[in-house]
């Protein structure tokens, strides 16, 4: 019969201890890491379905810019039409906000920010214009849960 001493089997009893303490450390983090991922999923699933429907409410919102204001009184069905217009991009808009999807519009003079903004030229600065900041806005991007999902279109005033 073989007897150990007492350091013997502390030593092995320590061993085994930290093993065990870091096989629940990893498995606690395993955790964390897979609840993170089922949030971030939950959040920004919809991102592709999100990214199509902005297309439609690009060309609602182009509709809607393309009808000329003066012939609204005179002709009630393109007044009712445009009306009919507004409203769906009206709706439209509520249901991005009630699933988290913002539109950017940025002002002019606003300073540029490369996250949300996508220069595509530069204009010379006037006066009272600072460099690095956004002279027109061509396209309005959208924000899903603060993650940009499609970026404004942008001119920026030259530095």
């Amino acid at each position: 019969m073989i007897l150990f001493d007492k350091w013997y089997c502390f030593k092995w009893y320590s061993f085994f201890k930290d093993k065990y303490k870091r096989a629940l450390a990893e498995i606690e983090n395993t955790r964390m890491r897979m609840k993170k991922q089922i949030d971030d999923m939950k959040l920004f699933g919809i991102q592709g379905f999100s990214k199509d429907l902005l297309v439609v409410a690009d060309i609602l919102d182009q509709a809607i810019q393309s009808v000329p204001k003066e012939e609204l009184s005179k002709n009630e069905h393109l007044n009712s039409m445009f009306n009919g217009l507004k409203m769906t991009n009206e709706q439209l808009l509520k249901v991005f906000g009630r699933h988290g999807l913002v539109k950017i519009v940025p002002s002019v003079g606003e300073k540029f920010d490369p996250y949300i903004h996508e220069a595509l030229f530069e204009v010379p600065k006037g006066a009272d214009n600072e460099g690095g900041t956004v002279a027109l806005c061509q396209k309005t991007g959208f924000k899903l849960h603060e993650r940009t999902l499609r970026p404004a279109t942008v001119g920026v005033f030259k530095s």
